[in-house]
Parts: structure tokens; C-alpha cells; sequence
């Protein structure tokens, strides 16, 4: 059997890059030429779980059925093939303080006999090529996301806009109480000041008409 393995340092979070493994959706997105990796049943993570993998070789697409058999969060995955082409594949995750230590390590086979182990030495160079490709491509993927929930945590408070909202109210309400008490005692002034002044006038006229 052919063996890769590769080890990349990705500047995020152990817990970011394992979980964004461990979601079989994310799978083809970084990993160069698997056109398929579905779960063949409800389980979709962890040990115990089943997919439905295709990878392209050429002009051909392999297909194999993988159990996963190995799952210790923000530690390891591993699967074994039990149908179709051979394959044992571990991702190994190490922290290192707010960095990770990912080791993808991989055993393959093209079929047995001579034919196979010759098409082996043939793939590998490709099968090596394709798989460095999709590790650098899984650090871009999970290094945006570690740069994004800490711009996210860091997004601006809206403090100014309460305290504007609550100075409005208080300039009208000292106006209204500051003005209508004052119009209401300017007016009771003026009317008991008038009423006394007409009516000794209307007395005056009755005494002349009394004459």
C-alpha cells in the first residue's frame, strides 16, 4: 500500500479546525478531487458513522464505502474502507497555544498484483499533489473562520443612541410646566381686577336715574 502523510500549522483554534473536519458537509470544499463523502445513513459524525465516497483519478472516479473508526474531539478522525478502493486515513489535531498542529496521514491501494502496485507508483506523485492542496486549503478555509468570531465579538456597542433618545423628552416637559402655570395666573389676575371696576359704575348710573 501507498502512505502519505502530511503536517501543516494553521493559525486558528484547535476546536475551530476540528469541527469544521468533523462536518461531513465541508469535506468536498477542501478536499482536492472527492466529488462525494454522504452518509449512508443518520449518523453523520463520530465513531460508528458511514459515507458514500468518490474521488477522481483521471478520467475515472473510485468509489469505496468508509466506516469511521476512530473520533476524539479536537484530537483525531480516522476511517477504514470496507468496500470498493482501499483506503486508511487519519487527521490528527495537536494544539499549539491559539495555532494547530494538523497531521493528515493516509494508506491507499490501486488493487493487488503487479498492475496495482505499478499504477500505485504512478498515482502517487498526483495523489500526494492533490492531497498537500487540500490541507493548504483546509488552513485557508478554517483560518477565516478563526480571524471572524473575534472581528465579531469585537463589533461596535450601540451606547450613543439610548442616551440621545433619552435627553429628548426632558427640554419640553420643564417648558410646559414652566409655562402654563404662568399664563393661568396672569389670567385670574386680569379678571378680578376688571370685574370689581365695572360694577360700582353700573351703581352710580342706577342712583342718577333714582334722582
Amino acid at each position: 500500500m501507498g502512505r502519505i502523510t502530511i503536517d501543516m500549522t494553521i493559525n486558528a483554534p484547535v476546536a475551530t479546525v476540528f469541527a469544521y473536519v468533523d462536518d461531513y458537509r465541508n469535506t468536498t470544499r477542501y478536499m482536492k478531487d472527492l466529488v462525494k463523502w454522504q452518509p449512508t445513513g443518520k449518523v453523520t459524525h463520530g465513531k460508528g458513522a458511514q459515507f458514500n465516497v468518490g474521488m477522481k483519478a483521471g478520467p475515472t472516479t473510485l468509489t469505496s464505502v468508509v466506516d469511521i473508526t476512530t473520533w476524539l474531539e479536537n484530537k483525531a478522525i480516522g476511517w477504514d474502507s470496507n468496500e470498493g478502493f482501499k483506503q486508511i486515513g487519519m487527521w490528527a489535531f495537536k494544539p499549539k497555544g491559539d495555532k494547530t498542529q494538523v497531521t493528515f496521514d493516509m494508506e491507499y491501494e490501486f488493487g493487488g498484483g503487479i498492475a496495482g502496485k505499478l499504477l500505485g507508483r504512478a498515482a502517487e506523485p498526483i495523489v500526494r499533489g492533490n492531497l498537500q492542496r487540500s490541507v493548504e486549503t483546509l488552513k485557508l478555509h478554517t483560518e477565516k473562520l478563526g480571524a471572524a468570531k473575534p472581528a465579531a465579538k469585537a463589533a461596535p456597542k450601540p451606547s450613543a443612541q439610548p442616551a440621545t433618545r433619552a435627553a429628548k423628552p426632558s427640554a419640553p416637559a420643564t417648558t410646559k410646566s414652566a409655562t402654563k402655570p404662568t399664563t393661568a395666573r396672569r389670567a385670574g389676575t386680569t379678571k378680578s381686577a376688571t370685574k370689581p371696576a365695572v360694577k360700582p359704575a353700573t351703581r352710580a348710573k342706577n342712583s342718577s336715574k333714582n334722582a
